[in-house]
């Protein structure tokens, strides 16, 4: 019974390890993308066999396919690739994957502890490379010594006639093999997991042959189900790629299905289980890969056509911000910067709602929740983006841009707090009735044009916008100046007078806010110049 807990723990803990290390693996190699290598990587997944490429080699160094899938998505969304591009770059990153099971069938676990001194030392004493180096390393090497306990959890368990004699029966049934896979690498959300434990049993001999071909496409299945699930519940194109790798994968096994007999054959006969399992694996995904890829544009418009079906995003909810890539700072800035454009044209449409009433407000009563929804996103989004210290001109982008978030916040807050209340409460009404129409037309006029400006300034990373945003601002500074000298004494003592003053008051504040925006662009221009 104690060999038996033993293993247990060791098999659990091998596992938690192998998906720590890949996990680490993934953020380490992530955190070392900066600007000049985003320029490279959009160079370089601009055709087809090239998006395959990166993709693929993607997922090999990354140890798991989810951070190239985040890389297509993130693309896709700031505008530098087609969503056919990003299914390519996640057959790529189908076929990567199983580079990760070729590792493990080398064998090389035991030189886990070595590995891990080396990749310490290049973390504490290296620079910038070395260092980014050293960290990918390391997760390597914890996922090379979550192999090794894996190995000595499946020891005692061979021992045990038993466990032989179950392990025989159940490969004799491929179907409850297969199932047994997709759920295990849907639970573990890792199919690199799901073969890691598979090659050691091979390597123990405990995998009957039979069975290395339900696992492997179990697995392969399997690992679409969390991209799915994630899809479903995310950004638009999340859900499309998550649509379509699960129809990709799912039907690269049917297709594969006619070809069983004479495959199983192939892994009856000689030659180590371990090296059978990769070959198994790599040619799953090679024919999936091969079976599809004339077909990518197909296959992204029926994965579209199904993940529109499966409903509409919130107005408020994020369509760009993608918390995979908060650690690859170049392109979560650009994420941002793209959710940033989307705020400023709920902010620009809404004030346009405030500032003339007569406009139609039917299908814009949830702008001001969604402008304070997505506002509030974005500044968390902001603060959880990772900026080497070492990368100058990364974290002078970062600092514009957060300079212009905090201008955004502080709108919505406006624009969804007071002003919104005293729009809707008719305060604009009273305006015309005490200071005349024309006055009103004047004041919203200059309002809504410094607003339009300044938002444009950002939006299209325009200065000269900017500046004319500021002529604008102190034409209606002065228009609001001389409307308060002209209610003058009557303001303190007309008490029904204080909304009118709090609602001027409101749309000032709004005005110098917006203006705050085109001064982040103007100053962004400077020092581009």
């Amino acid at each position: 019974m104690g060999s038996h807990l033993f293993a247990a723990i060791n098999i659990l803990g091998g596992l938690a390890l192998f998906l720590y290390g890949v996990e680490e693996t993934t953020t380490a190699f992530g955190s070392s993308f900066g600007g000049k290598s985003k320029e490279l990587l959009i160079r370089f997944t601009r055709r087809k066999p090239m998006a395959f490429l990166f993709g693929a080699a993607l997922s090999a160094i990354a140890q798991g396919s989810t951070v190239a899938t985040s890389f297509a998505i993130g693309f896709v969304d700031v505008g530098m690739l087609s969503f056919a591009g990003s299914v390519v770059v996640m057959m790529g990153a189908s076929v990567g994957g199983t580079f990760v099971t070729f590792l493990l069938s080398l064998d090389i676990a035991a030189f886990s502890p070595l590995l891990f001194g080396a990749s310490f030392l290049m973390v504490r004493f290296g620079k910038r490379t070395v260092y980014r180096v050293g960290c990918v390393l390391q997760g390597l090497s914890i996922v090379l010594l979550g192999m090794f306990v894996l190995k000595l959890g499946v020891g005692p368990l061979l021992e045990d006639p038993r466990f032989s004699d179950m392990a025989t029966s159940a490969g004799s049934d491929g179907l409850l093999v297969g199932l047994a896979a997709f759920v295990a690498t849907a639970v573990l959300q890792s199919s690199s997991a799901v073969m890691a434990l598979a090659v050691t049993l091979a390597v123990s001999g405990a995998l009957p042959s039979t069975a290395i071909l339900p696992v492997v496409c179990g697995a392969h299945v399997g690992s679409s189900v969390t991209v799915l699930l994630a899809g479903l519940s995310g950004r638009q194109n999340a859900r499309k790629l998550g649509v379509c790798t699960f129809v990709y994968k799912f039907l690269g096994v049917v297709f594969l299905l006619p070809f069983f007999p004479w495959l199983q054959d192939f892994m009856a006969s000689g030659g180590g289980l371990a090296a059978k399992v990769v070959q198994a694996q790599v040619g799953v995904t090679l024919f999936n890969a091969l079976v599809f890829y004339p077909f990518t544009d197909v296959l992204s418009r029926f994965s579209a056509s199904i993940a529109e079906r499966a409903g509409g995003e919130r107005l408020g909810a994020p369509i760009y911000l993608d918390d995979e890539l908060t650690d690859v700072p170049a392109l979560a800035i650009l994420l941002l910067s793209k959710e940033m454009i989307r705020l400023a044209n709920y902010i620009e449409m809404y004030c346009q709602i405030l500032f003339l009433p007569q406009r139609n407000i039917d299908g814009f009563e949830d702008l001001p929740s969604a402008i304070r929804e997505l506002s509030e996103a974005c500044q968390e989004y902001m603060f959880e983006i990772h900026i080497p210290a070492d990368d100058d001109a990364l974290r002078e982008t970062y600092s514009t841009v957060s300079y212009s978030m905090v201008s955004f916040r502080q709108m919505a807050k406006i624009l969804s707090g007071e002003l919104r209340l005293l729009a809707e409460a008719g305060v604009a009404v009273q305006f015309v009735r005490e200071l005349g129409e024309k006055t009103w037309k004047e004041l919203s006029r200059l309002a809504l044009t410094d607003i339009r400006l300044a938002l444009r300034a950002f939006a299209l990373a325009d200065a000269d916008f900017a500046a004319d945003a500021g002529r604008y601002e102190r034409e209606f500074e002065e228009l609001d100046r001389r409307i308060r000298l002209r209610l003058g004494v009557d303001a303190l003592n007309r008490r029904e007078l204080a909304p009118l003053l709090d609602f001027m008051s409101q749309i000032f504040l709004l005005v110098k806010t917006s203006l705050e925006v085109a001064r982040g662009e103007a100053r962004r221009d400077r020092e581009a110049g």
